[in-house]
């Protein structure tokens, strides 16, 4: 068990809620026979996730890394703000990942009454010990694969969707599993290495496209744009995005284009809006959410050396 801090781990202070609760007292909370497995507890922090940083990705990627020989299974507890980001990150940096790393959280601290803490995290180790290798969430009795999560409440215990690939759910009988991934063909390899000069814009009708240029101005080498719809930026005479996408590229700058929608994503061919911000050079995000998105951009930008090697990257699947 790797303990990053969040609600989960949150008790009262004049300040408002701030994570203090250690791995092992929230283990001690749950009380005896409620974990099917022998736990041992590192404390990689205590952290708000609203206040981690993407070297703390590296930090829960590595220390899951080195210990990954003497475990059948790592459970991360983390704050819900942050954690598809996290979820995304992880996903991506342990490569042909033979062993469970589940992320949870909760929507209100351990020690409060009706907290979901100990069902999310009861849970979590029950998904750990199906064996099934991967990074997923697990919240409210879903499984989502870590490449896919999406945080859509801020009070619900329901917080979390699978964006696009339902993967299992948690029933009294078991976890149901849509899917079991079969373990890798490849050996387990730890990709660290991160260009944070990545920034999101979300469009609003009638976002200036000098926005973007000024993006470009200021040395960002990845822009992902919220578009609307299937992807689309406005191409209109009065505020068109095309010549600030035009030159972003011509600048080296990699511009992809995702959705404001949560499900479905992004189709570069259905529109004008699309189809000439492709040609101007705009990468398609595909169905990938705007997390796993950032964090690939990040990944590519930081390990390619080209833009067809970053474009490659960008469109494969995930």
């Amino acid at each position: 068990m790797l303990a990053t801090g969040g609600t989960i781990a949150c008790e009262p202070s004049e300040d408002g809620l701030v994570p203090r609760l250690s791995g092992r007292a929230m283990l001690e909370r749950l009380g005896d026979g409620s974990i099917p497995c022998e736990v041992d507890v590192r404390e990689l922090m205590n952290l708000d996730s609203s206040n981690l940083q993407p070297e703390d990705w590296e930090c829960m990627a590595r220390a899951v890394a080195e210990a990954y020989d003497g475990y059948d299974g790592f459970v991360i507890t983390h704050g819900t703000d942050t954690l598809a980001y996290t979820s995304a990150a992880l996903h991506q940096m342990l490569k042909h990942l033979a062993r469970p790393v589940i992320i949870t959280g909760s929507q209100l601290p351990l020690g409060v009454a009706g907290s979901d803490g100990p069902r999310n995290l009861r849970d979590a180790f029950s998904v750990a010990c199906e064996g099934v290798p991967g990074v997923f969430v697990v919240f409210h009795g879903d499984v989502i694969d870590g490449a896919r999560a999406k945080k859509m409440h801020t009070e619900s215990f329901a917080a979390y969707a699978s964006v696009n690939a339902p993967l299992a759910r948690i029933t009294p009988q078991g976890v149901l599993w849509k899917e079991r991934r079969p373990q890798p063909s490849g050996v387990f390899e730890l990709v660290t290495g991160l260009e944070r000069r990545v920034c999101v814009l979300k469009l609003v009708p009638g976002t200036s496209p000098a926005l973007l240029d000024m993006l470009v101005d200021a040395g960002y080498r990845g822009v992902i744009i919220e578009g609307f719809g299937a992807g689309g930026v406005p191409n209109d005479s009065r505020d068109s995005f095309l010549p600030s996408i035009r030159r972003a590229s011509e600048k080296g700058v990699v511009i992809v284009c995702a959705s404001q929608c949560v499900f479905d994503g992004v189709d570069l061919s259905r529109y004008p809006i699309g189809v000439l911000a492709a040609r101007l050079g705009a990468v398609s995000g595909g169905d990938k959410t705007v997390e796993t998105i950032t964090v690939r951009l990040m990944m590519a930008l930081h390990h390619c050396g080209s833009m067809e090697e970053v474009r490659a990257f960008m469109e494969e699947p995930v």
